[in-house]
């Protein structure tokens, strides 16, 4: 059994943490890291995954410089850009490359891959990660930020894909229906309907297209293994019909 685990929320957060800040005078301030301390952090998070989730052998994912995202929407993650990831990091991914059981998906993000991996055999496969976008797919997940470690099922997971797609995700940079949050998008479903119509009414009402709303379903839809042919290597985009909404 294995724990598939969200290797860039991993090494953000460690590499994040072992940054060092140092004032040698009034005016020299560095900042440094030490890959031992790294490597060290790493491996110490996988023991205890271990530990935590008896039975299960880490297996770490990341993602590619470019995805499909990309292609159906430029300016995705275009609010990153420029902004300087912690020190160590590159080396630090080719370390747990080299090291643990890993690897760099291909065309589509970490997330992605893991949530084809976690459909595809959903009673021997746990996802490890912090990220909420983890709430739209039907797997068991354990959230390693809050302990929490739960199954969501598949009308949850629907649910939660259509909540992101009327608030759309700022962190990802795209928007979803201006002035709708996570809140009133749950609001707008208990009133109307967990379904697709629904969404595409609040777009209109926002004078927004479906055309509109279906970018942002895509966008916030991580695959499972219904949308990706392993032969092919061909992505099935998420449509309203396809994803049962």
């Amino acid at each position: 059994m294995q724990a598939v685990i969200d290797g860039d929320m991993l090494l953000y957060r460690v590499c994040c943490a072992c940054e060092v800040e140092t004032q040698w005078d009034d005016d020299l301030w560095t900042l440094h890291t030490n890959e031992s301390t790294l490597k060290h952090e790493v491996d110490v998070f996988l023991t205890n995954l271990e530990k935590k989730l008896e039975g299960y052998k880490p297996y770490i994912v990341f993602s590619p410089q470019t995805n499909f995202r990309y292609r159906l929407f430029p300016a995705y993650k275009a609010n990153r850009k420029g902004k300087r990831k912690p020190m160590g990091m590159r080396m630090l991914k080719r370390w747990v490359l080299d090291t643990y059981p890993s690897v760099l998906a291909q065309d589509m993000e970490a997330d992605d891959l893991i949530g084809i991996m976690c459909t595809e055999l959903p009673d021997q496969r746990v996802a490890v990660s912090g990220d909420k976008d983890f709430g739209t797919l039907p797997i068991t997940w354990y959230n390693h930020l809050t302990g929490e470690y739960k199954t969501t099922t598949e009308e949850d997971a629907k649910r939660f894909h259509l909540i992101q797609t009327l608030a759309g995700d700022t962190t990802d940079g795209y928007q979803g229906i201006k002035g709708v949050g996570v809140k009133t998008a749950a609001k707008i479903l208990d009133k109307d309907g967990a379904t697709w119509d629904t969404v595409v009414k609040a777009y209109e009402k926002a004078d927004m297209t479906e055309e509109d709303a279906l970018l942002t379903a895509r966008l916030a839809y991580i695959l499972q293994k219904k949308d990706y042919c392993r032969i092919n290597k061909e992505i099935t985009l998420w449509r309203p019909d396809n994803g049962g909404h």
